[in-house]
């Protein structure tokens, strides 16, 4: 178990030019992201932990690779130095812990070739409570509370786990999510929220975590049955990708517009689930090439990268499933609520989702 030990405490003059100097001091000693980073001080710092309703000591876990001990403090400091406000400690400390959780594997996403980044999909009451987008533009820039809170988490992956390029962090290409990848979503939805599918009440206010790429959208706008958004997402689910090998989650991120068409249509998400998992699949002759190719050598039964027993015939036209089971398609109702826009986040097989709820003082 890991024992706490003070958080370094910020020297430096307290002015506009010992902040400056602060911040290339942080840079000089790699405990940044690559951005300019806002000063944490004593005081910051205690206002955050306050925020929290939780003890500065408080031991959380042991962040991968390189295991630094994460407090209460020590998140709190990143999360004055990522931008965030004090409203979004909570959030912050739920998706921390969430990282830690030996499910979501930290240790594996941290030391990945692939470019996949912790998503934070934040839901429930406290989106609206403290403003993290779940509109327009929610992937991009421009929102402070998902930009500040993504980027508090990638700023403890560092400087706790020692992340850093090439050392900690071995994503060959890396990606523009591994700076902030946060959204909102389940607000003016149909349908249950996101935390729901993972034993939460609906009105509760939750993280979860996802290991995913930058999202890749589509434009399924047009007239008629809005089963045609469906049926376009559905096809771009099915590129070759390590979920053929290992299963995994899917995350579709469909709009209000879509998701209020559907309802009106008679659709549930469990109906657009399965819809997805019977049309998400690829030819299994497909997959075999693509294994083949990639590994040197035709793949054979009791290989770790072999598919599932129930998968092992020798049908040549059978269609693989994306995903193992349609729960793992998971669907989050955010975006313009005007326009017809979806999008679809592929995964790291390896790493599962972890839903953790927002602990709020009082």
């Amino acid at each position: 178990m890991p024992t706490h030990e003070p958080t370094r405490r910020l020297t430096g003059l307290d002015t506009v030019q010992g902040a400056l100097d602060t911040i290339e001091t942080y840079f000089e000693n790699g405990w940044t992201d690559g951005l300019p980073i806002v000063p944490p001080t004593e005081s910051a710092v205690a206002e955050f932990v306050a925020a929290s309703g939780r003890e500065a000591g408080e031991i959380l876990g042991a962040m991968p690779p390189r295991l630094g001990v994460v407090t209460v403090e020590s998140v709190a400091v990143n999360a004055v130095m990522a931008g965030c406000r004090p409203e979004y400690m909570p959030i912050a400390l739920a998706a921390v812990e969430a990282g830690l959780d030996e499910r979501f594997d930290m240790r594996g996403l941290q030391a990945t070739s692939d470019p996949a980044a912790p998503l934070i999909i934040v839901s429930g009451p406290i989106v609206e409570q403290v403003g993290v987008n779940h509109g327009v533009g929610l992937f991009g820039h421009g929102s402070r509370a998902n930009a500040t809170i993504g980027r508090a988490l990638r700023l403890a992956m560092i400087n706790l786990g020692d992340g850093r390029p090439d050392t900690g962090d071995k994503s060959t290409l890396g990606s523009p999510a591994k700076y902030s990848y946060c959204i909102g979503g389940d607000v003016n939805t149909p349908w249950p929220p996101i935390h729901t599918d993972f034993g939460y009440g609906a009105d509760e206010s939750c993280v979860t975590l996802f290991a995913a790429d930058a999202p890749r959208g589509n434009s399924p706008a047009g007239s008629g049955s809005m089963e045609f958004a469906l049926w376009i997402l559905a096809d771009s689910l099915c590129n070759l990708n390590h979920n053929m090998i290992h299963g995994g989650h899917m995350l579709a991120v469909v709009s209000p517009l879509i998701a209020h068409g559907l309802h009106a249509e008679g659709w549930t998400k469990r109906d657009a689930q399965l819809y997805l998992y019977e049309r998400a699949r690829v030819p299994i002759d497909r997959v075999r090439r693509y294994k083949e190719r990639r590994y040197g050598r035709n793949v054979e039964a009791g290989d770790p990268y072999f598919w599932p027993k129930w998968l092992d015939t020798g049908e040549p036209d059978l269609m693989l499933p994306v995903v193992r089971d349609p729960d793992n398609i998971m669907i989050v109702v955010a975006g313009d609520p005007a326009r017809s826009r979806s999008a679809y986040c592929p995964p790291r097989p390896y790493n599962r989702p972890v839903t953790r709820a927002i602990r709020q003082p009082g």
